[in-house]
């Protein structure tokens, strides 16, 4: 039976993760998108190692090396493009928009699940991937807010495609080493590609100027992190179908943050287009858990 506070892990992941979006979008500010991803996964990984730590002496799970060795730096490419790619649109964008937009990763994932993955999908399952569809096409196509700036769509895309790309891999990366190593492995391959592309590309890693910005920084990893923990720690305690769709459903918390301090207002079809997707994202998530 699933206790109350079993399912508050699915709460925690939903404010952890919605939080972390709104500070990372500060950090992209001061210290630019590639920086900003680099240092909220390599900082980040202090909760997830801890977590292996704790789990891993008790575990009698056989690891699948071979499969981690394909899976593992293919999800960490697409996580750490993922990752840059949004924190830029954040940036630069609207945060309703493009967090509304991101959230929509789960559709992908979904797509590739069946289309190269041999899963398959009921008839339900399908309404509502064309019910998030009909969502991004309206926060498409109005291309500006309000005051006339960009609303950062083609950053959500490449974000939602990207992020979707990489969890798609999610499933044969725990099955294969389990849940723990699976999150520590890819953030860290992720961290490390982030770094050497960068590099290659002549780019410096800014870190941040003054307490203030370290803080806002620390905290933006830490929470970063602890929303995958908590997911983690939620599915292993309450059922898929009760944790997954608070999960999905962080982009409330950071288009509230949006709306209470960047006093963002979208536009009716952007509103529509926000509450369409992230509501479809929620129920696919409990449906694809059943």
């Amino acid at each position: 039976m699933t206790s109350t506070f079993d399912a508050s892990w699915g709460l925690l992941a939903l404010a952890s993760w919605g939080v972390a979006d709104y500070l990372a979008r500060s950090n992209a500010a001061r210290i630019g998108s590639n920086s900003t991803s680099l240092l909220v996964q390599a900082i980040g990984l202090v909760l997830p190692l801890a977590y292996l730590a704790a789990v891993l002496p008790g575990s009698d799970r056989e690891v699948d090396w071979a499969t981690l060795a394909y899976a593992a730096p293919l999800a960490a490419l697409f996580l750490g493009t993922g990752y840059a790619v949004y924190y830029r649109g954040l940036h630069v964008g609207s945060v309703s928009v493009v967090s509304a937009m991101a959230s929509a990763w789960l559709l992908v994932s979904v797509l590739i699940a069946v289309l190269f993955l041999g899963e398959t999908i009921g008839a339900g399952d399908a309404a509502l991937i064309g019910v998030v569809m009909g969502g991004i096409v309206l926060l498409s196509v109005q291309r500006t807010t309000r005051h006339g700036t960009s609303t950062g769509t083609g950053y959500g895309v490449a974000s939602m495609l990207t992020l979707g790309a990489a969890f798609a891999l999610w499933k044969p990366l725990t099955d294969a080493g389990g849940p723990a190593l699976a999150v520590v492995l890819v953030r860290t391959l992720s961290s490390v590609g982030l770094w050497v592309f960068m590099r290659l590309a002549h780019s410096k890693v800014v870190l941040p100027a003054g307490g203030h910005a370290w803080r806002l920084l620390l905290w933006a990893a830490t929470l970063d992190a602890l929303g995958y923990v908590a997911y983690n720690v939620g599915l292993d305690r309450a059922p898929l179908t009760l944790i997954a769709p608070l999960g999905a459903a962080h982009p409330v918390a950071t288009v509230a943050l949006a709306w209470w301090l960047l006093r963002e207002r979208p536009t009716r079809t952007q509103a529509l287009g926000i509450g369409v997707t992230v509501a479809g994202v929620i129920v696919l998530s409990a449906m694809s858990g059943a």
